[in-house]
């Protein structure tokens, strides 16, 4: 009796080699990229001084070497995620890579490139924020990622491989974190760059050397004014954002470029005809960025929802923590970048160790059942950060649970995603996700920021003068706009919560496929096909 071959999720025979040597180079990809992502955080007070920066708007402006590249990751992701599906998505993964690893490459050399140019040392943060807009193009690697896991993996399989790669999200981080507040503390911030530079080229090669191409393509089409509306409405929303708390937030008249006046109104006004635009551009477009059809199903609109409020959440906390720990004055903890990487570690390490194992219990529960304990315990970490932070080792522990609900969270969102299209659709439908929880990332630290610098106070520190110490009065964040950040966390996390209550589970049989709860077995026993994904019917909403 011939033996049946494996057939992984799409439906292709199953090379456990090749899985095995693709999961290795997307973990490595997932490492780097976190561990690049997770220490400029450690470097924002060096930051400030590097580049001769003063008052409390400077760190709305240091929150621009994050939002970013944030903000073009969220404009590409849907172009990558798209051309992957239609050019292939080794092609596409192996070009973001690379442009990536350039702009990597030039980061940490912003400050000479300014210095050989002439830009004052205050203006060259800006060459750093262009260099940074470049990396986010490297964001397009992700939901390509996460698309071809499916075509190496059995279905069976697919969350547990998704749970390695979210793992790996976590040890970069307390790379990133630790190693990177080391670096920036004993070198300085321009070598955390050069020392990832040999592992983005390694990494690019190997791409080029291990994977294989997907089989899936199409014919091409760019929509440019989708994707020209919408980064036009992201950027102009984030500058007023940015802005508010410095100009203004209802004065349209509070700066002058040249001889016009502006303020954060009339940002706000041009972030809103940028998506009226989008909106009214995507329904007629033939290719569109986001086609807002394929976002109706339940499953499908709650997961991209839930990847705004998921992004979100973990730069509200990331960035609010940060700036509270390093802050030298009022309610600041006063750490050293590496000290901040240190009390980092419990948290990145609990990451490390439960993203497998939340990937396993959703191939056994299903992703709904994840999802809600994923939200439950962000609640738990919010309600905890606003009740103790007032030491490191309460913020090292209370942001425990905060973390390792995001890593739940995003390995179900992510299978989510994958029960609930085509394979056809697949990279189309990962980017559109990537892109929403790109935009919650991109909003937060701005955000973050801007809510700080809505509470400040006086407080004074000793000064030596030749006539003894003297008071020294400084303009500081206040301890209340850390306390309605926190907040804002808490309020998220239940929205998540309730949201994610109207999710349809799935259940799998032991070997992958998944089963129907009311269906005769032999349908419940089919393979999973993409024409399965539309005719089986889901578990109850409860």
């Amino acid at each position: 009796m011939v033996e049946t071959p494996e057939l992984t999720a799409a439906g292709t025979p199953y090379d456990p080699r090749r899985a095995r040597m693709l999961l290795g180079v997307f973990a490595g990809m997932a490492l780097m990229v976190t561990y690049v992502e997770t220490m400029v955080l450690p470097a924002f007070k060096q930051f400030y001084f590097f580049f001769d920066l003063s008052g409390t708007s400077a760190y709305g402006t240091i929150a621009w070497i994050l939002s970013a590249y944030l903000l073009v990751g969220t404009v590409v992701v849907p172009i990558f995620g798209k051309l992957g599906d239609l050019y292939g998505k080794k092609r596409m993964l192996v070009t973001s890579m690379s442009v990536y690893a350039v702009a990597v490459t030039f980061a940490g050399f912003t400050p000479n490139l300014g210095a050989a140019l002439g830009v004052a040392r205050p203006d060259q943060i800006y060459l750093l924020i262009a260099a940074r807009a470049v990396q986010g193009v490297g964001m397009g690697m992700f939901p390509l990622a996460f698309a071809m896991i499916p075509e190496a993996f059995p279905a069976a399989r697919v969350a547990q491989g998704q749970g390695v790669i979210s793992a790996m999200f976590a040890a970069g981080a307390a790379l990133g974190l630790a190693g990177g507040g080391w670096v920036t503390q004993t070198y300085g911030w321009q070598w955390t760059y050069h020392t990832v530079i040999p592992v983005a080229i390694l990494l690019v090669v190997l791409s080029v050397l291990v994977l294989k191409e997907s089989p899936v393509h199409g014919r091409p089409v760019l929509d440019l004014p989708g994707i020209s509306s919408l980064g036009f409405g992201l950027a102009t929303l984030l500058v007023g954002i940015t802005e508010g708390s410095d100009w203004g937030w209802t004065s349209f008249t509070s700066v002058h470029w040249g001889p016009l006046p502006w303020g954060a109104p009339e940002f706000f006004l041009l972030a809103l005809l940028g998506f009226v635009v989008f909106a009214v551009w995507e329904v007629r477009a033939a290719s569109p960025v986001i086609r807002f059809e394929s976002l109706k199903p339940r499953n499908i609109f709650v997961s991209n929802v839930n990847g705004v409020i998921i992004g979100s959440l973990m730069f509200f906390a990331f960035t609010s923590v940060v700036i509270l720990s390093e802050m030298t004055v009022g309610p600041g903890l006063g750490v050293s970048e590496f000290t901040l990487g240190l009390l980092a570690l419990p948290c990145a390490i609990s990451m490390l160790a439960f993203g497998p194992l939340l990937g396993l219990g959703v191939s056994r529960l299903g992703p709904k059942p994840i999802t809600l304990l994923g939200y439950g315990l962000m609640t738990l970490g919010g309600l905890l950060l606003l009740l103790f932070n007032r030491s490191t080792v309460e913020l090292s522990v209370v942001m425990v649970p905060m973390m390792v609900g995001n890593v739940a969270v995003l390995i179900a969102m992510s299978n989510m995603i994958v029960l609930s299209v085509d394979r056809e659709e697949l990279g189309v439908q990962t980017g559109m996700n990537q892109t929403f929880r790109n935009l919650g990332t991109a909003i937060a630290p701005v955000v973050t920021t801007s809510i700080l610098a809505s509470f400040t106070a006086v407080f004074y520190v000793t000064v030596m003068t030749p006539h003894g110490p003297v008071p020294y009065p400084v303009v500081a964040y206040d301890l209340g706009g850390f306390q309605v950040v926190f907040g804002v966390v808490i309020a998220l996390s239940l929205v998540g919560f309730v949201l994610s209550l109207a999710l349809k589970n799935y259940r799998f049989l032991a070997d992958g496929r998944r089963a129907e709860t009311a269906a005769p077995s032999s349908a419940a026993e089919r393979p999973l096909a993409s024409a399965d994904r539309r005719a089986v019917e889901p578990d109850p909403p409860g």
